[in-house]
C-alpha cells in the first residue's frame, strides 16, 4: 500500500502547507523507494514547461504556491468517484490509475503513472472537489461495514481466500495525529486484504455465495478507501 504515490504526495503537500516540513524533506518522502519522480504539465495548468518534464522539487514549489488550503486524496473506482468532480479527462485518468491528488481550491489535480521504477506525475485542470467526510465519520462508517460484512460472511462460511502478499506499511508525513495514522494503517490492510480475497471465490460452493461474498468484500473495500482518503486529506 505504500506503493500508492498519491498517499505520499497528498500527505506531504498538506504537511508542507502546515509548515511541518520543507520542500526538500517532502521531496525525499514522496520519492521514497522509487528511482525518481518527475512532473509533466502538457496543458500548462500549473505553469510548468509544457514541452518537457519538470523536476519534482520545482513542481512542489509551484504546487505550494498555488494551493494554500489543502489537498485531497482520491482513490476512485468505477461508480464511486468522490471527491472528484471532473472534468472527464482528469476523472478517467484517475480511475485508470486508481488514485489521484486534487487541490481543494486551486483547480488542479495530479495523477501518478508508473514508468518502471519511477513515477511520472501528470498535472490536470480539475473542478473544485467534494470535501471528504471527516476522519472520525469515515472511521465509524468503516467500523460499521466491517462488522456487518463479517457477520454476513460468517453466516455464509465463505470468507476464506488468498492471503495478501504485499506490505501495508504507510508512512504519513509530520503533522498527522496518532489516530489518523492508526486509521490509515488499518484501512490500508483492509484494502490489500480485500483485493487479495477478490481474486478468487474463497470457500463459495455456489454462484450465489460467490457473488454475495464479492459484494461484501467490495463494500468493505469502498469504505476502507474512503477512510484512507479522509485520514490523509484532513491534517488535524
Amino acid at each position: 500500500m505504500d506503493s500508492l504515490p498519491s498517499v505520499r504526495m497528498t500527505a506531504n503537500l498538506n504537511s508542507m502547507i502546515s509548515g511541518q516540513q520543507s520542500i526538500e524533506q517532502a521531496e525525499r518522502a514522496i520519492v521514497g523507494g522509487d528511482v525518481a519522480h518527475h512532473v509533466v504539465d502538457p496543458d500548462d495548468a500549473l505553469g510548468l514547461d509544457p514541452l518537457q518534464a519538470s523536476t519534482l522539487d520545482a513542481a512542489l514549489e509551484a504546487l505550494l504556491a498555488a494551493e494554500s488550503d489543502g489537498w485531497f486524496l482520491a482513490l476512485p473506482i468505477p461508480g464511486s468517484l468522490a471527491p472528484l468532480r471532473g472534468p472527464a479527462a482528469f476523472n478517467l485518468a484517475a480511475v485508470e490509475q486508481g488514485e489521484a491528488v486534487v487541490a481543494s481550491a486551486a483547480g488542479l489535480g495530479l495523477v501518478p503513472m508508473r514508468v518502471g521504477q519511477a513515477v511520472q506525475w501528470r498535472i490536470f485542470a480539475a473542478e473544485r472537489p467534494l470535501p471528504p467526510s471527516s476522519p472520525s465519520e469515515a472511521e465509524r462508517a468503516l467500523n460499521e461495514v466491517v462488522i456487518d460484512a463479517a457477520a454476513t460472511l460468517a453466516r455464509l462460511d465463505v470468507a476464506a481466500g488468498r492471503r495478501p502478499e504485499s506490505s501495508t506499511a504507510v508512512g504519513l508525513a509530520p503533522g498527522y495525529s496518532r489516530r489518523q495514522r492508526a486509521t490509515v494503517e488499518r484501512a490500508a490492510r483492509l484494502l490489500v486484504a480485500c483485493d487479495a480475497a477478490l481474486l478468487d471465490d474463497g470457500a463459495s460452493i455456489s454462484s450465489f455465495e460467490a457473488e454475495r461474498r464479492a459484494q461484501e468484500l467490495r463494500r468493505v473495500r469502498t469504505k476502507a478507501g474512503e477512510a484512507l482518503g479522509s485520514a490523509v486529506s484532513w491534517l488535524e
